[in-house]
């Protein structure tokens, strides 16, 4: 493939190598924003990197939606997204779940057109590590590398629904359960009552636990010891996500978490 190199004006001209173009100006718009800690507009960014809006708005949707850049809650500047500094960190074990989980989550955003996204557990929170966004999700807050409270979410409880009674205390023993809605679990002894229906059930919900306006499913992932090591998860708005559809894909979740657990190597008959 032949390239222009006056498409590539920042190459040093020493440099014969091929470039692409989209990939350049992607990169020329994290290392913008990386340089500024109050955020760019869409404005700011066309003007500064001189390029039409509507390219400075593809580039940055792409990026949004793989978690290297983030809007303000409300507002219209852009930042750097958490999955830029998660890249250096990123471990092989979290590298392969995202590898293995990806094609099922996309699979559930075609199937049920809602977002689909895999978490693990770090300390107390619950991060996610892949993500299948649904077109019709505008509320955002899927992206990769985001953090999350455990007691709240659907992904966070199915990750510590089947901890032990010591190890749930160390995580959570000395921490306060923040309160977002009125759904909000924020007490232990309910946490764990709730806890044990997640155990017996095979999936976790979350109906308006952390966000009003929000409800989501989880399912968890176990390895080849019978240890929880990720979540599965969809999510979405009230109007696409009823309340009677927490039955309907619980179980569906729970099946497709069986078979990514038996990719890794449990072989138990059952979800756990």
């Amino acid at each position: 493939m032949i390239i222009d190199q006056a498409l590539c004006p920042k190459r040093s001209l020493a440099s014969q190598e091929p470039c692409l173009p989209s990939v350049d100006r992607a990169i020329d718009v994290l290392e913008l924003l990386a340089t500024c800690r109050t955020g760019l507009t869409l404005s700011d960014l066309s003007r500064r990197l001189k390029i039409p809006k509507s390219t400075a708005h593809y580039l940055i949707r792409t990026l949004m939606v793989r978690g290297y850049i983030q809007r303000e809650t409300g507002g219209r500047h852009y930042f750097i997204g958490l999955r830029v500094s998660n890249l250096a960190t990123a471990t092989t074990p979290e590298l392969q779940l995202r590898n293995l989980t990806l094609p099922y989550l996309r699979q559930l955003t075609s199937t049920f057109d809602l977002t689909a996204t895999a978490s693990v557990l770090c300390g107390a929170e619950a991060v996610i590590i892949a993500a299948a966004p649904s077109f019709r999700d505008v509320g955002g807050g899927a992206w990769i590398g985001r953090h999350m409270d455990v007691h709240c979410t659907a992904q966070g409880k199915a990750l510590i629904a089947f901890l032990s009674e010591t190890d749930l205390q160390k995580l959570l023993g000395n921490r306060e359960l923040a309160r977002f809605t009125r759904n909000t679990i924020a007490s232990m002894p309910l946490l764990k009552s709730h806890l044990s229906k997640i155990r017996k059930d095979g999936f976790a919900v979350n109906d308006q636990e952390h966000v009003i306006g929000l409800r989501a499913v989880a399912a968890p992932i176990f390895d080849h010891l019978g240890s929880v090591v990720a979540a599965i998860s969809v999510r979405g708005l009230l109007s696409e996500f009823q309340e009677w559809r927490f039955g309907q894909l619980g179980p569906k979740l729970a099946l497709v978490a069986h078979e990514i657990s038996r990719e890794l190597g449990n072989s138990s008959d059952s979800f756990h």
